[in-house]
Order: C-alpha cells, then structure tokens, then sequence
C-alpha cells in the first residue's frame, strides 16, 4: 500500500466531514451534498492520484474477476437498481437533477477506483495492506455523517456497511485480476442507483 497516500487521506478526513458540515449548511442537502463531493473528488483524490502518478500506474483492462466474484459484484447493483426503481416509480426527480446524478456517479465511480484500488493499493499488497486499505475506505465515508438533512435509507449503519461491502468485493477483483475496469464498472453502476434513489429523498 502506498503509505504516503494513506497518510493524506486519513488526515483529509476531518477536512471533508467539515466540507459536507459546511455544504449542506450552506445549499441545500442535495446540491450541498455534491458540492462537498465535488471537493473530494477535485480537492482531494485528484491531486493525490497526480502527486503519486496513479493514472501512470493502474491498468484500466476490462478483465472480469472469477464467475462467482463477477456475480458477488454484479449482485449489489441489481439490488439497489431495484430500490432506485421503486423510489422512483413513487417520487419522480427532475430530469437536470438526474443528469447531476449521472455525472457524479461516473466521476465517484472512477476517481474513487483510480485512487482506491489503483493508486493506493498496490499488485504485491499483502493481506493486511488490502484490509487497511478496505478500512480507510469504509472510514472515509464517516465524513458523509457530518452532512446535514440528508436522509441515507438505512442510515449510518447502511451507508458505512455498504462502504465496506463494496470495498471489499472491489478489492478482491482489483486484486484478482491487476486491473481496475471491471472494479470501475460496478462502481459506477452502484453510485448510479445509490445516488438515484438518495434524490429521490432529498432533492428539492
């Protein structure tokens, strides 16, 4: 695991919970809520993936895991495509608001990976530096609780356990297969609909 890295993001943590303290405050909780999103992505995981040559490093091949890890990872998005589905069928959302929503599934989805999977977790990671690295992420997303107004369907339980959830299936197919496309792919498809359905709750 590249140390350097995971020093910065755990110290940019209390940044970030006071990103999503102050935008949620500030804009409303959906739009406050992407605003302090966009500053992870442009603020923090961007220039840490520049500063330790992450685009350099990773391999983007579309190189699908294990049947049965292929079908662990697949599982989760047709869960919550469904949960977005019925939220949606019940509380439509403005057309302007879910291309906001696909724009940020894609640019979380890619960076996150790039960053996660690919700049800090290495090809020769050992068992401890997979899980150290599935932990910081999982803890990562403590700084989405500073967020205010903003209604998580499960709550902090379900949004830290999905966190972990995935990033445990991302980690083992990055691992298994040395790249990050397919990670990508599940990623964005899980942010597409988590983020589906958190507007349908909170957008205005």
């Amino acid at each position: 695991m590249d140390r350097a890295a995971a020093c910065a993001i755990l110290l940019a943590v209390p940044v970030l919970a006071l990103a999503f303290y102050v935008g949620t405050r500030t804009f409303s909780p959906f739009w406050g809520y992407g605003a302090a999103l966009a500053f992870y992505w442009f603020c923090v995981l961007l220039p840490l993936i520049l500063w330790r040559r992450g685009f350099q490093k990773v391999r983007f091949a579309l190189t699908p895991p294990a049947r049965w890890l292929t079908v662990l990872n697949i599982l989760p998005v047709l869960v919550v495509a469904g949960v977005a589905a019925t939220a949606l069928s019940q509380t439509p959302v403005a057309v302007h608001v879910l291309a906001a929503v696909c724009v940020a599934a894609i640019l979380n989805g890619t960076l996150e990976e790039v960053f996660w999977r690919g700049t800090l977790l290495q090809d020769d990671a050992s068992y401890a530096e997979q899980i150290g690295q599935i932990v910081l992420f999982t803890g990562w997303h403590i700084a989405l609780l500073f967020a205010a107004g903003v209604v998580v369907t499960g709550g902090p339980v379900a949004l830290l356990g999905g966190a972990a959830m995935g990033g445990v299936l991302w980690t083992l197919a990055r691992m298994q297969t040395g790249t990050i496309g397919f990670c990508i792919l599940c990623h964005i498809g899980l942010n597409l609909f988590a983020f589906t359905e958190l507007a349908t709750k909170n957008a205005v």
